[in-house]
């Protein structure tokens, strides 16, 4: 009887998941969307795992006497067999961590947004906007030096090599490492992305010809 409770429940969660991906998207939130689409396969898998391994009553189901709470998703396959699944994060849970995050930021408390981020991508590991986030305050708990957020913003672009933060974070890094050539690269690859009257155009222009100019002067003197 519990394997079909198990069955049942696990497609239960995942068209509440897709159901989820559905509103998002028409609200305009389409990486959120196909985020929560991914991840419906595994939200199912980790339902009927759980379902599955309760123990057999002829009665009514022993509730666990142990308390689940949002934790780290496990980056591989062998430490998801290690550990215990995680309970799903609700889309409200984590909307409130990611405007937590926001206001610490605003609040100068780097070190305590960029813990906050964490517990985000912990919770939504395909979310670009998420990790370019920690990036940031990563960088600017370490008194602005970027390399303290560059593993952070190398996934953001892993999973979106177009978004426009992480893209810029990343220049600004390799300006930082004088890797001039590299920044140049960047800036311009954010620039055909940016509207091209826009503020934020002419700051990545400027950047984009100061770092072709050191670039420039860094070749000349090798």
């Amino acid at each position: 009887m519990l394997v079909s409770i198990s069955i049942v429940c696990a497609a239960l969660a995942f068209l509440a998941s897709l159901a989820g991906a559905l509103a998002l998207a028409r609200a305009n939130r389409e990486r959120w969307a196909f985020a929560l689409v991914v991840a419906a396969p595994l939200l199912a898998a980790l339902v009927f795992n759980a379902f599955s391994l309760l123990p057999a009553t002829t009665g009514a189901v022993e509730a666990s006497a142990q308390p689940t709470s949002p934790t780290a998703v496990p980056a591989s396959a062998a430490a998801r067999e290690a550990v215990p699944a995680a309970a799903p994060v609700a889309n409200t849970e984590l909307a409130g961590w990611r405007h937590s995050a926001e206001e610490l930021r605003r609040a100068k408390r780097y070190a305590e947004a960029r813990d906050m981020y964490e517990k985000v991508v912990n919770a939504a590991p395909l979310d670009a906007d998420g990790w370019a986030d920690l990036g940031d305050a990563s960088s600017a708990a370490a008194g602005n030096d970027l390399r303290a957020g560059g593993t952070a913003i190398d996934r953001a672009l892993a999973i979106d090599p177009k978004h426009p933060k992480a893209l810029w974070l990343k220049a600004s890094l390799e300006l930082q490492e004088k890797r001039y050539g590299d920044a140049a690269t960047l800036w311009q690859r954010l620039l055909d992305l940016l509207p091209a009257d826009s503020g934020d155009a002419r700051i990545v222009k400027a950047n984009l010809e100061e770092s072709r100019t050191l670039a420039s002067t860094q070749g000349s003197q090798r």
